[in-house]
């Protein structure tokens, strides 16, 4: 196709029903166009969709990019990256966390509860 080097990033929003899907659409796109893919999410949801996936083929055609999140900066739990089990009343948080633009407060350093840290690939890893 001409397309060798082309590269898709996905950003799925971090609850399990659009990370798996991602990662079912990531597949049948480079299945069909063998472009290289990165689904970037959260430390937390990258070891579900690790384990989640059996290691039945030793070609590796999805990459994992670990973005930095830190949950209590947002008013939630620690390690909290996904809405599963999640009171309603903090699911808000959540979202408002996975759409901000990251600024920090420029006297103490802080995230405002209303806004996401930047998010920074720290890792990467591979998916068959």
């Amino acid at each position: 196709m001409g397309f060798e080097n082309e590269h898709i990033v996905m950003l799925p929003f971090m609850a399990q029903g659009h990370i798996i899907t991602f990662l079912a659409l990531a597949k049948q796109i480079h299945h069909r166009t063998n472009f290289t893919i990165t689904i970037a999410t959260t430390p937390l949801n990258i070891q579900s969709l690790q384990s989640t996936i059996a290691t039945s083929s030793n070609n590796n055609t999805i990459n994992l990019a670990e973005l930095s999140f830190c949950s209590t900066d947002h008013g939630l739990l620690p390690n909290t990256e996904t809405p599963e089990n999640l009171p309603l009343s903090k699911q808000i948080n959540l979202f408002a966390a996975s759409v901000s633009d990251g600024d920090r407060d420029q006297d103490t350093g802080h995230q405002p509860h209303t806004r996401a840290p930047k998010f920074r690939a720290s890792a990467n890893s591979h998916i068959s």
